[in-house]
């Protein structure tokens, strides 16, 4: 990667013009598989997923270096104004990856870094589709996502248009138990995406993140409920960021960390959690 040094702009609030504008790269490596995204404020440039037959720690840097090099050619990485990355839940080894990948280029080319929360990313994408050049940002809905935080349990994040978002980490029960609260025949909830003449119907939220720990529960779900299988995780932690990046809300490259929700296996093993 050539790096160009760029004065430090960790301050955007009170530039709301040029933040609209601003070029940034989003990174995640939230599973097994991870994703790159070009953004131009909100709006999406350019996409790619990581090779899934390559390790992310070796192929990371360098679809990073061939995206940038594509749109921007002759310019490299001086374009970029911001970075914004998925710090969890997720893997603990794709996190670091991508969290140490994301540190390292905000130091290097001295522009600032977002920390995004990988649920939340991943709702960010529910009604995405659902855009229109009258509304490019229409509601997202009421979305609940999952993903394997493996021994059972399940990381969590409950999003609603009309509620503050619940995040956390909850065991193979009370997974279950939140699945018949939000899709039991007797308890469908929210109202999905209001600008998906599909969903408006049916009063149904948006059901996202890894299907395993969906389909283990054995709850039936309908086509207009699950979403999220071909899309890009990281044009949700672009837009997300983008938002961040226009308010402020960054964080210093060398402050930067993994938020796991749980301490690792090593750490459990040298607390006695696991004998």
């Amino acid at each position: 990667m050539n790096f160009v040094q760029q004065p430090m702009q960790q301050e955007l609030s009170d530039s709301p013009d040029r933040a609209t504008v601003l070029d940034s790269l989003a990174i995640e490596v939230i599973g097994r598989d991870g994703s790159i995204a070009l953004m131009r404020g909100d709006r999406l440039i350019a996409a790619r997923p990581l090779d899934s037959a390559a390790r992310a720690a070796s192929s990371l840097a360098l679809e990073i270096s061939n995206l940038v090099e594509e749109f921007f050619p002759g310019r490299a990485f001086e374009t970029l104004g911001g970075i914004s990355v998925a710090v969890g839940p997720g893997s603990f080894t794709g996190l670091r990856i991508a969290v140490t990948t994301a540190k390292t280029l905000s130091y290097a080319l001295q522009i600032p870094v977002v920390a995004v929360n990988s649920l939340a990313a991943i709702a960010e994408l529910a009604c995405l589709n659902q855009a229109t050049p009258e509304q490019p940002s229409p509601t997202r809905g009421s979305v609940l996502v999952g993903l394997s935080a493996y021994r059972g349990q399940v990381y969590r994040g409950l999003f609603s248009n009309d509620r503050v978002p619940e995040i956390d980490l909850i065991s193979a029960d009370q997974w279950a138990a939140e699945l018949q609260r939000s899709v039991g025949e007797d308890a469908i909830q929210g109202s999905g995406c209001d600008e998906a003449p599909h969903l408006s119907d049916e009063k149904k939220m948006f059901l996202m993140g890894d299907r395993v720990v969906f389909d283990r529960v054995g709850i039936s779900i309908s086509p207009e409920q699950w979403f999220g299988d071909d899309e890009i995780r990281a044009v949700g932690v672009g837009r997300i960021g983008a938002a961040m990046l226009q308010r402020g809300e960054t964080t210093p490259a060398m402050d930067l960390v993994p938020d796991y929700l749980r301490p690792s296996a090593a750490e459990e093993k040298a607390s006695g959690a696991i004998k």
